[in-house]
Formats: structure tokens, C-alpha cells, sequence
């Protein structure tokens, strides 16, 4: 995955502007794909020592298997792009095809 600092600046805006309250804590996930699976399990074994956790682990329609891991954290433009940094040298530590990047979802809305 490309890490763009600019972007996630522009995009940390948009989510203020949508109702997230991006100075607390929320569920972040983060996509890795492989063909092999227990490259993406090796993967997993680094990551589950920070909290994170799978929220979903199975195979594409193109036969590759796709990590879904999830944490709730407190992230700003500046820490995303260093964990994109991070995890994109994780993939290629762990001989995993590749980091495939974010997503971000609120805890609990309370508006609703």
C-alpha cells in the first residue's frame, strides 16, 4: 500500500466532517493478502503481542487469503502513516504479498 501522509491529513478532515470523533478511540482493521495462508498466520503471530485481533481470515475469489485484524486505538494522520509505514515492512518481512490498507469504524453512535 502506498502511505501518503497529505491523504490521510485530507482524510481525517472528511471523517471529522462525517461525525467521527477522531480524537478517541475507534476500530481500526487492517488488510493483508497472501496466496499462502500460513504466511498470513506468521504474520498474525507479530501482531497479536499489540492487541490486535482477527476480525476475519478466508480465502478471495481469486485463491488468495485475505487477514482482516482489528484494534481499537487512538490514531491522527502522523501514527496511520507511520503503522502504513510499519505494516507495509511487515509484509515484506513475513514474505506476505501485501499490506492492502484501512479501514476505520466508529465504537458506539450515540446520535442514533
Amino acid at each position: 500500500m502506498q502511505a501518503d501522509l497529505k491523504q490521510l491529513k485530507g482524510i481525517f478532515i472528511k471523517m471529522s466532517e462525517d461525525g467521527f470523533d477522531i480524537k478517541s478511540s475507534l476500530k481500526w482493521s487492517f488488510y493483508f493478502i497472501d496466496k499462502k495462508k500460513q504466511q498470513l498466520e506468521k504474520l498474525y503471530r507479530e501482531m497479536e503481542q499489540h492487541d490486535y485481533w482477527i476480525e476475519n481470515f478466508e480465502e478471495n475469489d481469486e485463491n488468495e487469503w485475505v487477514l482482516k485484524v482489528s484494534k481499537i486505538d487512538i490514531l491522527n494522520p502522523e501514527k496511520l502513516h507511520k503503522r502504513n509505514i510499519a505494516f507495509n515492512e511487515l509484509a515484506n518481512y513475513c514474505d506476505v504479498k501485501l499490506y492492502d490498507g484501512w479501514d476505520v469504524e466508529k465504537l458506539c453512535d450515540s446520535k442514533s
